[in-house]
């Protein structure tokens, strides 16, 4: 079996073999960022003269790849390839001027303990254990989604209040990002019959804000699928959904991307679910998915949401 250069040696030669790609005249930084949770990727930035933004390339990935067989040569290609593919789009001229990014700017809920050291640097506002966290959305297609996470600094470029930051950003996001409500078993079986389509192609064919009872536990999302445990917080959205179950609503975190909604029958545990959900973040939940182990209560006769103690 031929010997494989370790990681600290293939990210150095990668970025030499990424940057004959560009003749090079493009100049290739390798740097560490936070990523949700507190989990720390090595990101390789390929810069070009003129180029606003960049998309980051995780190089841990691209050394699992090298591992099961991939040839530098060609890790370093299709970096290029997909580096100039994005540049060509929308995301190469991205301007983070305020004027152009103002109907862009989204949120995020994500856990506060998990994330302590990231939210020294970016704004935020906490809700319950979790923190509502801010991006400005760079594209969208079946690709997936490109953004980039909002600072501090960015912030005060803007010259901008939390509080406005939020006014702006939960309009947004429940415009670009509308909720999907319903039971979570049709949300699978359209998801087992949609033979490769997207989310919001899948979401197309489902009935959604349906209410039946008996087909609990339903899903909340949104019409992507992707952090879209957000959609709690759109205005009137546990409201409605109260207004259908005519009953409070345990509500699971069961990853940032959607939460479980289970009306209370007056049989349920609260430490019998608080017991699941701890168990499915440990084992089954991707480390930077996981939003929090706590479980929620929205009572509608107060109409406020609450930890389960």
């Amino acid at each position: 079996m031929d010997s494989k250069y370790t990681y600290q040696e293939f990210k150095y030669i990668l970025a030499e073999e990424v940057k004959k790609n560009f003749n090079n005249a493009a100049d290739i930084e390798i740097h560490t960022i936070i990523k949700n949770n507190s989990l720390e990727l090595e990101g390789m930035v390929i810069v070009e003269e003129g180029r606003n933004i960049s998309p980051n390339f995780y190089l841990q990935f691209y050394y699992e790849d090298y591992l099961k067989g991939a040839e530098i040569v060609d890790i370093a290609k299709g970096m290029a390839e997909k580096h100039n593919k994005m540049q060509n789009n929308e995301f190469g001229s991205f301007s983070m001027d305020i004027s152009n990014c103002i109907d862009k700017i989204v949120c995020r809920l994500v856990s506060c303990e998990r994330n302590n050291k990231l939210l020294e640097e970016i704004p935020y506002i906490p809700f319950l254990d979790m923190a509502i966290i801010f991006y400005c959305l760079v594209t969208e297609d079946e690709n997936g989604i490109g953004s980039v996470r909002i600072s501090n600094s960015i912030m005060e470029r803007w010259d901008m209040t939390i509080k406005t930051l939020y006014t702006i950003a939960i309009h947004n996001t429940e415009r670009l990002f509308p909720k999907v409500f319903c039971p979570l078993k049709v949300m699978l079986k359209s998801i087992l019959d949609s033979e490769g389509q997207d989310m919001p192609d899948i979401f197309e064919n489902i009935e959604n804000g349906c209410y039946k009872e008996e087909e609990a536990p339903f899903i909340l999302t949104n019409r992507r699928g992707i952090n879209g445990s957000a959609a709690i917080l759109y205005p009137e959205c546990l409201k409605n959904i109260g207004k259908m179950t005519e009953t409070g609503v345990y509500i699971i975190p069961s990853s940032i991307h959607e939460l479980l909604i289970i009306p209370d029958d007056g049989q349920i545990s609260p430490d019998g679910l608080k017991q699941m959900v701890e168990e499915v973040n440990a084992g089954c939940v991707a480390a930077d998915e996981v939003l929090s182990d706590m479980v929620y209560y929205y009572s509608v006769e107060k109409n406020i949401i609450e930890i389960c103690s």
